[in-house]
């Protein structure tokens, strides 16, 4: 295995102290998968969604290419498997709704559909789910209307999949997908009506991050996926993180794994090194991240919001201080994040913060992330 030592060559010392962390690693299971998660529609009744920017959805955008280019000439030869649709930003709205689990409206016409008229939209969502590839799910918010959502049925989810497992054969992330989807199928999300479910503020900020960045021309993402728990509980006995979305992207001709964190400021900081900090360390550390992933190393982007406080310099320096010594750790203010990710609003775990603002201006160095990922 590259880059990894056999366990009974590792001093003793070494040894223990990576047993302790192993043992810290496993010692919570929230983020770990539940059977039969998703299968029952969720009732939870929440706030209503906190923005990370009150204007972020509203913003008319230009069109943007998916991450895979659907109109490449036998780029992605799987989005003709029987059973697809027809029209190709059909193909690209579908693989845009599997790669992000849940999206609204409004995600769709800014990434997707962009510059077409809003009614454009509207007839594709209605043609797809009387096609049987979709559902659509409407919020009703106290105050900001009724917005609706794109949710993918079994039929929907089984082509993407396929779609999506094909059109990574013979790529740099073709290890990472495949053990991603692993050997049962993704379940179905289903939301009843009239609800609003527990994850959603999560969710929605996470996508708006994960696809900003995912288009960021500096970077070429080739992938890039807002699943939830997209791996499985444990490997050789080891605890897996489970990031709140995987990118692949391409810098200087070469590939590199980026996982995004998106904090909210509602886990201790304590938890936070325990469940993502030290897994995050013990995949490099056991060689895991080549073995099970496809990649040496891997950068993690930790996006801090605090909806309720306001606070979230201050937690970014609350999560720099438990994940001293984690290289491949990178924090910010989500709605940085959100605009410019590819811009100097990055910091390390050692780079000093000595101003709450979240005004960037505030702050110095920082680093852009093209030059501040993980080689």
């Amino acid at each position: 295995m590259p880059g990894s030592t056999p366990l009974d060559e590792i001093p003793s010392a070494s040894l223990l102290d990576l047993r302790e962390r192993i043992t810290r690693a496993l010692a919570g299971s929230s983020i770990d998968r539940e059977e039969g998660e998703g299968d029952e529609a969720l009732t939870d009744a929440v706030a209503p969604l906190v923005d990370i920017n009150s204007g972020l959805d509203r913003e008319t955008g230009g069109f943007l290419i998916p991450p895979v280019d659907i109109n490449a000439p036998g780029a992605l030869d799987a989005l003709a498997l029987a059973g697809g649709p027809r029209l190709a930003r059909d193909r690209a709205a579908l693989l845009e709704i599997a790669r992000y689990r849940i999206l609204s409206f409004a995600h769709l016409r800014e990434f997707v559909f962009g510059r077409t008229h809003p009614s454009v939209l509207t007839r594709r969502m209605l043609a797809l789910k009387a096609a049987g590839f979709l559902t659509t799910w409407e919020e009703r918010l106290p105050r900001g209307g009724h917005p609706r959502y794109a949710l993918l049925t079994e039929k929907g989810l089984r082509w993407a999949m396929e779609a999506l497992r094909t059109s990574a054969t013979g790529q740099a992330h073709e290890q990472l997908v495949r053990y991603m989807l692993g050997g049962r199928p993704r379940k179905l999300l289903l939301l009843a009506p009239n609800t609003a479910p527990p994850f959603l503020p999560h969710q929605n900020e996470t996508n708006r991050i994960t696809a900003t960045l995912a288009r960021r021309p500096g970077l070429s993402v080739v992938w890039s996926s807002a699943w939830h728990r997209p791996f499985p509980n444990e490997a050789r006995g080891v605890a897996m993180p489970q990031p709140d979305a995987v990118l692949v992207a391409t810098v200087g001709g070469a590939s590199q794994l980026v996982f995004v964190e998106h904090d909210r400021a509602q886990e201790s900081p304590g938890s936070f090194a325990e469940r993502k900090t030290t897994r995050y360390q013990l995949l490099l550390d056991l060689g895991l991240s080549r073995e099970l992933l496809g990649f040496d190393t891997f950068t993690v982007l930790v996006t801090v919001t605090d909806p309720m406080h306001g606070r979230p310099v201050d937690r970014i320096r609350a999560l720099q201080e438990v994940s001293a010594g984690a290289a491949m750790m990178r924090f910010t203010v989500a709605e940085w994040a959100a605009h410019e990710p590819e811009a100097p609003i990055w910091f390390r775990p050692d780079t000093p913060i000595r101003s709450a603002s979240t005004i960037l201006q505030d702050h110095g160095e920082l680093a852009a992330l093209v030059s501040n990922l993980v080689p």
